[in-house]
């Protein structure tokens, strides 16, 4: 999963492979932690959000709505790479595409449950911070996947560097 999903080119994992297996098979799981518990629902898929876990912790967040009311509004910088498979306008990490493309059965169609275009929707809400006075920066790296920070370290350090106003060495 990490050599498929989170980066584009498994070669820039190079030694640091096996520390990073280590600790994502560290990971705590069940209801309490992650993913987390799931309630029923009579809508598509059949389950919702539950009360417990990291993931529902997570659910809770108004982010757009909260990141747009800021007050003072400090610039934000956006690294993303342009390979990412986990957040794209068609990843197949949304249950929604994947029944949009019938590989979940029973999906009820773009009215009820629209594929999520995760890029254009943090496009719109950082250009909705931007309209009330903010700004962000879009660094999209290019042959990068999910994880700047692991893919292009040097990259990914100078834009956050810059974004905290410090020059570089």
């Amino acid at each position: 999963m990490l050599r498929a999903a989170y980066v584009a080119d498994p070669a820039c994992l190079g030694d640091d492979e096996e520390p990073l297996l280590d600790s994502v098979l560290s990971t705590a799981t069940g209801p309490d932690n992650y993913p987390g518990d799931a309630a029923s629902s009579p809508n598509w898929p059949g389950s919702a959000p539950g009360d417990r876990g990291v993931l529902n912790a997570l659910a809770r967040f108004r982010v757009a709505e909260e990141l747009v009311a800021v007050t003072p509004k400090p610039p934000v910088t956006w690294i993303r790479g342009d390979s990412d498979v986990i957040v794209s306008d068609t990843s197949l990490f949304d249950l929604a595409q994947l029944g949009a493309l019938g590989v979940v059965p029973g999906w009820p169609g773009v009215q009820e449950c629209p594929p999520q275009p995760m890029i254009g929707q943090t496009r719109a809400v950082l250009d909705r911070y931007a309209e009330t006075g903010g700004s962000y920066r879009e660094v999209v790296l290019s042959g990068c996947g999910h994880s700047p920070h692991l893919e292009r370290p040097a990259e990914f350090v100078a834009e956050l560097l810059a974004l905290a106003g410090v020059a570089p060495d």
